[in-house]
């Protein structure tokens, strides 16, 4: 705990090590900022799938590695796709039983490129009672 401060506020963190002689001394471990408190503000997490194009034909690739079975492909039809080159697609259709996918980019793809399906979540944070007092009670 601290003082009140405002933001943007340089924070140091510093862990007590002891040196070989015995005597104790501060080791910097962090270095950051504080942000304001804002009410509206939304932590998300993001996690990025991946898969590589097997077949290339102009604008159209197959793709491979990316989810496992044809509902995994259904399900996330509806959301775009981007590779690491810089282009944008969508999923066309699912190919067989494997998770395989038909795509369509908006410029001619690489064979060489790999194409991410960026996800967010929303998440929490997590709440620690202090003491016996502050605990949750459902």
């Amino acid at each position: 705990f601290g003082p009140v401060t405002y933001s943007p506020c340089p924070v140091l963190a510093f862990r007590e090590a002891t040196s070989i002689s015995g005597s104790d001394r501060r080791q910097l471990v962090a270095v950051g900022s504080t942000l304001g408190a804002d009410a509206e503000r939304i932590v998300v997490k993001r996690i990025v799938l991946t898969g590589y194009p097997v077949r290339v034909h102009k604008r159209h690739a197959t793709v491979k590695y990316m989810f496992y079975n044809p509902d995994d492909v259904k399900w996330f039809k509806p959301a775009g796709l981007v590779t690491k080159h810089g282009l944008q697609g969508n999923i066309i259709e699912s190919v067989g039983e494997h998770g395989t996918m038909k795509c369509l980019f908006n410029a001619p793809i690489k064979q060489h490129d790999t194409v991410c399906l960026p996800l967010y979540k929303r998440v929490f944070p997590k709440y620690a009672p202090v003491d016996d007092t502050d605990l949750l009670v459902l």
